[in-house]
C-alpha cells in the first residue's frame, strides 16, 4: 500500500470505526478491566529469578510493562512499550522499523548486542542486520532487568536486558478482534481468540497484518504474523504447552545515517527534514521471515518441587539494501556524498532452557531453590556488499531530493563473507532465602562457549573457545510499612567474535560488574510500587585501537557508568494510574590506550524524566471515556566517543482518548482509541555516534484504533 493519508482521511478512518463498533454486542473481560480501573502495576515478574518471587521480594530493579498499559498507551514496537522506563534510552538508532534497540543504564541492551530474549530465551546471533523484532501484539507483557543478568541467562550486556512475555493459552475465553489506522497511511488489523478446548486442552490463535506507509518518504512496509499456541494436561501434575509463530516483514526500511551538519547544527538552508529520505527508492529494501517453535513443559513433583523446561528453534532470513550518507560535510550546504550496501544473511537458533525448583524448610528459614541447565546454539551465514561507486558520484541534494535510480547490482563487490557457529552451555544455581523478614539471594554460574567464524573471503577460521563464571547476591529487609531496602552486586561477561588481536588471537569475553543499592515501597490500599535505586557498573576487557598498529585492537579499556533511578508504576484509586521515571548518570571510560581516557560514553544522557497519567471515568455522564497524557525528556548526550560535539535535550509530549461503547449500561462492547506521540512532531536528534551517523527520532504518529471482543 502506497497511498498517503493525512489528518482529514484519518477522521474518516474514525468515523468509519465508530460505525464498525455499533454492530458488536458481547464484550470481552480485559476489555471492562482496562475501562474500569485503567491498568494496574504488576506485582511479580518471573525474568528476574525464574521463579515466583514478588517484585517487592526482589533485590534487584526490575520495570514491567503489562498488556494493559501496553494497548492504553498504543503502544506498536519494543521501543515505545520501554519509553517510560527509568534507565532506559529508547530508539538508540532512531527511527528503525528493522529492529528493537535500546540502551540500558549506558549501554547497548538491544538487537544488535542480541541482548533482547523472547520467554527467556536469546534470538539466535547472525550476520550484521540478520536479527528479529517479535510483534508486541503477541506479547502478555514486557520485563526490563537492570543490570547484569548473567547469572540466569549467559551471556548478557551489563547495563540490563529486556524480556518478552508470549500470549498463552489460558481458561478464559479470549475473544478480541482490532482493527488500526495511522496519520502516515498504515492499516492494520489484529486477533487474539482462544480458550478451553475440552478434554484437557487450552488454545490461543493470535495475528496480525498491517501495510502502508511510514514517517519517511518514499518508504512502505508491510508486516504480518500468526502465533497458535496450546497447551495440553498431560496429568494432574503435567503440563505442556506447544507455540508456534511465522512473521513476515516486507518493503523499505526507515533506518538513515545523516549527517551532523542539518541535522544538529544548521545550515543557511535550514535542516533536513525529519521525514525526508536520503536514500534509492529503488534500492531500500527489508525482507525478512521468522519462523519459530517450540514448547514450554512444567512437572511437579510432589507438593514442593516443579521440573521445567522451555525450548525454541528460530530461523531467520533477511535481505537489506540500502543507500545511506557517507561523508560527514554537505558540498554547498544541500549535496550530500552517499554509499550503497547490500546485505543478506540467515539464522537458525536452538535453545533450551532446564530447571528444577523446589522449596525447602532448614534451620528455620525457607528456602527456594533453583538449579538449572541451559544450552544454545546457531548457525549463520552472511555476505555483506558495497556498491563499487564514489560517494560524489552518487550525491543528493537533501533540501530537494532527486533520485538517480542507480543499478548498484551490477556494481556490487563482497566486503564480508562468513559463515559462523556459537554455542553456549551454562549451568546455575539460585537460592533464595527468606527467615523472618530478611530475603537472602545467592547465585552462581558457570558458562562454557565456543564462537566459530569462517571468513570466507580470507579463508581463514577464528575460533574463541572459553568460560566464565558469573555471581549475583542480594539481601532485602520487608518492612511491615511496604518499604524494602536492598543491596546487591552482580555480574555479567560477553564474547567478542569476529575479531582477533595483531597476534592473531581472538580476545577474552567483555566483562561486567555492579553494585546497587535502593529502596522499594508497595503503598497500603493502592496497587504498585515505587522504587529508588542507585548503582555503580563497570565493563572491563572493553576494544581499544593498538597504539602499535591502528588496523587492530587491544583490549585494554574500561567504562563506568554510575546512576539513581526513580521509578513508579501505581493506581491510587480506581480508574487512575500514574507512571513516573528520573534518572541520573555519569559514564566515563576510566581506562583507554586511544586518547579516551576521561570521556564520557556516547549516547548516555546525564539526566531523563518521564510521566504518564491515565484516567477512566467509572461513573457519570463521561462514563466509558479515558484520557491521558504523558511527557519525555532526554538531555544532552555526546555524539561521539570524542566527545567534539553534543546532541541536544529533547521534551516529547503524548496523549491518548478513548471511549468504550456501552460502558452505562454495562454491556462494554468495543473501545475506541486515539494514541498520538511526539504531539508538537518535533523534530529532533535521538542520538550520534559520529558526525556521519545522526538519527533522527519518530515524529508525531497518530493512531486510531477499535477493538471488541465477542
Amino acid at each position: 500500500m502506497t497511498a498517503s493519508i493525512r489528518m482529514p482521511a484519518l477522521l474518516r478512518a474514525v468515523a468509519l470505526l465508530l460505525g464498525a463498533g455499533a454492530s458488536v454486542t458481547a464484550a470481552g473481560q480485559a476489555l471492562e478491566e482496562v475501562v474500569v480501573n485503567a491498568y494496574r502495576a504488576a506485582e511479580e515478574g518471573a525474568s528476574a529469578t525464574k521463579t515466583d518471587t514478588p517484585l517487592i521480594e526482589t533485590p534487584q530493579s526490575v520495570s514491567v510493562v503489562t498488556r494493559e498499559e501496553l494497548d492504553a498507551r498504543g503502544v506498536t514496537n519494543l521501543n515505545e512499550a520501554v519509553r517510560y522506563n527509568a534507565g532506559v534510552l529508547a530508539e538508540a538508532t532512531g527511527i528503525d522499523n528493522r529492529v528493537d534497540d535500546v540502551y540500558i543504564r549506558g549501554f547497548d541492551a538491544g538487537s544488535w548486542s542480541n541482548n533482547v530474549t523472547l520467554d527467556g530465551m536469546r534470538a539466535p546471533q547472525g550476520g550484521q542486520w540478520n536479527r528479529t523484532m517479535f510483534d508486541n501484539w503477541n506479547l502478555e507483557r514486557v520485563e526490563v532487568l537492570k543490570g547484569p543478568s548473567a547469572v540466569l541467562y549467559g551471556q548478557v550486556a551489563p547495563g540490563g536486558m529486556v524480556n518478552q512475555i508470549s500470549k498463552l493459552p489460558t481458561a478464559t475465553p479470549v475473544q478480541q478482534l482490532r482493527v488500526t489506522a495511522d496519520e502516515h497511511g498504515t492499516y492494520g488489523a489484529a486477533f487474539d481468540v482462544g480458550g478451553d478446548a475440552g478434554e484437557r486442552m487450552l488454545w490461543r490463535l493470535v495475528g496480525l497484518y498491517s501495510d502502508g506507509d511510514t514517517q519517511i518518504e518514499h518508504t512502505s512496509r508491510s508486516h504480518w504474523f500468526v502465533a497458535p499456541s496450546t497447551t495440553l494436561q498431560l496429568g494432574e501434575a503435567t503440563k505442556l504447552t506447544l507455540l508456534g509463530l511465522y512473521q513476515r516483514d516486507e518493503g523499505g526500511s526507515t533506518f538513515q545515517f545523516l549527517p551532523a551538519q542539518a541535522t544538529l547544527f544548521p545550515t543557511s538552508y535550514g535542516y533536513i527534514d525529519n521525514t525526508t529520505f536520503i536514500g534509492e527508492p529503488s534500492w531500500n529494501v527489508y525482507d525478512r521471515d521468522i519462523y519459530t517453535a517450540g514448547w514450554s513443559f512444567e512437572h511437579a513433583i510432589g507438593e514442593r518441587w516443579t521440573l521445567a523446561q522451555g525450548a525454541r528453534f528460530t530461523h531467520v532470513d533477511s535481505l537489506f539494501r540500502t543507500t545511506v550518507g557517507g561523508t560527514a560535510t554537505l558540498t554547498n550546504e544541500r549535496l550530500l556524498g552517499r554509499r550503497a550496501v547490500q546485505g543478506a544473511g540467515d539464522s537458525d537458533g536452538y535453545t533450551a532452557d532446564t530447571r528444577l525448583t523446589g522449596r525447602l524448610s532448614l534451620g528455620g528459614a525457607e528456602h527456594t531453590v533453583l538449579a538449572g541447565v541451559d544450552w544454545q546454539k546457531a548457525d549463520w551465514d552472511h555476505l555483506r556488499q558495497a556498491a563499487q561507486v564514489a560517494p560524489a558520484a552518487i550525491a543528493i541534494d537533501v533540501f530537494d531530493p532527486v533520485y538517480t535510480h542507480y543499478d548498484f547490482a551490477a556494481v556490487l563487490a563482497p566486503q564480508v563473507s562468513s559463515v559462523g557457529t556459537n554455542r553456549q552451555t551454562g549451568v546455575y544455581l539460585q537460592d533464595q532465602i527468606a527467615v523472618g523478614q530478611w530475603r537472602l539471594t545467592l547465585s552462581g554460574r558457570q558458562d562454557w562457549f565456543e564462537d566459530e567464524l569462517l571468513n570466507r573471503l580470507s579463508g581463514v577460521t577464528t575460533v574463541e573457545d572459553n568460560d566464565a563464571f558469573t555471581g549475583r547476591a542480594g539481601v532485602l529487609y520487608l518492612f511491615d510499612s511496604g518499604f524494602a531496602p536492598y543491596v546487591s552486586y552482580a555480574e555479567s561477561f560477553q564474547p567478542v567474535g569476529g575479531s582477533t588481536d595483531r597476534n592473531g588471537d581472538p580476545f577474552d569475553p567483555t566483562t561486567g560488574t555492579q553494585w546497587e543499592a535502593g529502596v522499594k515501597y508497595q503503598p497500603a490500599g493502592a496497587r504498585g510500587m515505587l522504587t529508588v535505586s542507585a548503582y555503580e557498573l563497570r565493563q572491563q576487557n572493553l576494544l581499544m585501537t593498538d597504539p602499535v598498529d591502528p588496523d587492530f585492537s587491544v583490549q585494554t579499556g574500561e567504562a563506568r557508568v554510575r546512576g539513581v533511578e526513580l521509578e513508579g508504576r501505581i493506581t491510587p484509586v480506581a480508574g487512575f494510574s500514574v507512571i513516573g521515571a528520573l534518572t541520573w548518570m555519569d559514564s566515563e571510560y576510566t581506562e583507554a590506550d586511544d586518547g579516551l581516557q576521561g570521556n564520557d560514553l556516547p549516547s548516555v544522557a546525564d539526566f531523563m524524566g518521564s510521566a504518564w497519567l491515565d484516567y477512566s471515568f467509572g461513573g457519570g455522564p463521561l462514563e466509558g471515556l479515558g484520557v491521558a497524557g504523558g511527557l519525555r525528556y532526554v538531555g544532552e548526550t555526546w555524539g561521539n566517543d570524542a566527545n567534539t560535539f553534543r546532541v541536544p535535550s529533547y521534551t516529547l509530549a503524548d496523549a491518548a482518548l478513548r471511549y468504550t461503547f456501552g460502558a452505562r449500561s454495562g454491556a462494554r462492547n468495543a473501545t475506541l482509541t486515539l494514541n498520538a506521540s511526539n504531539l508538537a512532531d518535533k523534530r529532533y536528534v535521538a542520538t550520534c555516534t559520529a558526525a556521519t551517523a545522526c538519527f533522527y527520532g519518530t515524529g508525531r504518529t497518530v493512531v486510531a484504533s477499535l477493538r471488541f471482543g465477542w
